[in-house]
C-alpha cells in the first residue's frame, strides 16, 4: 500500500466530529501520541486539535466523555487503511494560544471509567474455574462500558482450591488473578483482552521495507524494537513479523506507540516485542 495522503479523524461523544469522511474539503490539523501496552494499566492517548471554534472547545471536557481516534492513509487509487488507533475516556482538556493558533489538548485513558469506577464485592465458591471468576469480574467492567475481546488462558489454568473473596476495584482483582495464574489482561480500545503470559492472540502484522519499515530493527536480549509508517492494524498482544537485511524474526507486541500529525512531521508507529517461536513467547529471565 502507498503511504500517501494522511487521514486523521477524531470523534468526541456529545461533541464535534473532527475531519469526518475522506479528504474532501479542509482538514483540521491534528497531532497525536498514543501509547498502548499489554500490562494492566490504561493505554494513554493525547490529541492536539488546532483552531476549533469556541462552541466546539466548550463541548469538550465532560468527565469520562468518550473519544475515538482514527488514523491511516487514503491514497487516491484506493486501498486505504484508516482505522482506530485509540479509544478511551477524557481525563483532562486544556486550550492555549501558541502564536497564531489555539491548540486544544485532550488527555484520555483507554477504559478509564472502568479502571476508576468498576468494583466488585463477592465470594466465589471452591472449585470454580479461574476463567469463570474472570467472567464474573467482567460483568462489572461491562457496566462501565468495556466490551469483550479475545480471551485466551493458559492450557493448565486451575480451579479454586478454596472459597475466594473479592472486594474492591475490578482491575486490582484481575491483577491478582493474572499474577497467580500465568496470564496478562489489558483493555484495548475499551475491550478486555486476555493472553497467556507466554502466548498471543490471533493475527500477524508484517513489517518490512515494502510495508513501511523505518530504519533497521533494534535487537535486545529477548526481543526487538521496530519503527514503521503508521498502520492501525498494529496492536498489543499479537504477533508481528519483521524482516530486514539486519535482522528478521517474529515477536509478540508488548507495547505499540503511535506518533503523528496529519499535516507534517512524523506519522509512524514503534513496536516493542518479545521474541516468539512456534506457539510460545520468550519472556526472558523473570
Amino acid at each position: 500500500m502507498l503511504h500517501w495522503l494522511r487521514k486523521v479523524r477524531v470523534s468526541i461523544e456529545g461533541g464535534p466530529r473532527i475531519n469526518p469522511g475522506g479528504l474532501d474539503g479542509p482538514q483540521i490539523r491534528v497531532q497525536f501520541k498514543v501509547s498502548k501496552t499489554i500490562s494492566g494499566s490504561p493505554n494513554q492517548i493525547e490529541v492536539k486539535l488546532f483552531n476549533l471554534s469556541k462552541s466546539s472547545r466548550n463541548s469538550i471536557g465532560k468527565e469520562f466523555q468518550g473519544l475515538t481516534l482514527e488514523a491511516g492513509y487514503l491514497p487516491p487509487q484506493g486501498g486505504g487503511n484508516v482505522g482506530i488507533i485509540g479509544k478511551g475516556r477524557i481525563r483532562d482538556v486544556e486550550s492555549e494560544r501558541v502564536g497564531p493558533d489555539i491548540i486544544t489538548t485532550i488527555y484520555c485513558g483507554d477504559g478509564d471509567k472502568a479502571f476508576r469506577k468498576a468494583t466488585i464485592s463477592e465470594t466465589i465458591q471452591k472449585g470454580t474455574p479461574i476463567p469463570d471468576v474472570v467472567e464474573r469480574i467482567f460483568e462489572d467492567l461491562q457496566k462501565q462500558g468495556i466490551g469483550r475481546g479475545e480471551w485466551k488462558f493458559p492450557d493448565d489454568i486451575r480451579t479454586l482450591k478454596r472459597p475466594y473473596s473479592m472486594c474492591g476495584a475490578c482491575v486490582r482483582e484481575l491483577n491478582t488473578l493474572g499474577r497467580g495464574n500465568g496470564f496478562y489482561w489489558s483493555i484495548q480500545n475499551e475491550v478486555l483482552e486476555i493472553i497467556p503470559s507466554d502466548g498471543f492472540l490471533s493475527g500477524t502484522l508484517r513489517i518490512n521495507e515494502d510495508t513501511g519499515m523505518i530504519g533497521s530493527p533494534t535487537v535486545t536480549d529477548n526481543g526487538v524494537k521496530v519503527s514503521a509508517q503508521l498502520n492501525p492494524d498494529a496492536r498489543p498482544n499479537r504477533l508481528f513479523q519483521y524482516q530486514s537485511e539486519f535482522a528478521s524474526g517474529m515477536a509478540r507486541a508488548s507495547t505499540v506507540d503511535f506518533d503523528g500529525d496529519n499535516q507534517e512531521g512524523d506519522f509512524k508507529m514503534t513496536l516493542h516485542g518479545e521474541s516468539a517461536s512456534g506457539s510460545k513467547v520468550d519472556e526472558g529471565v523473570r
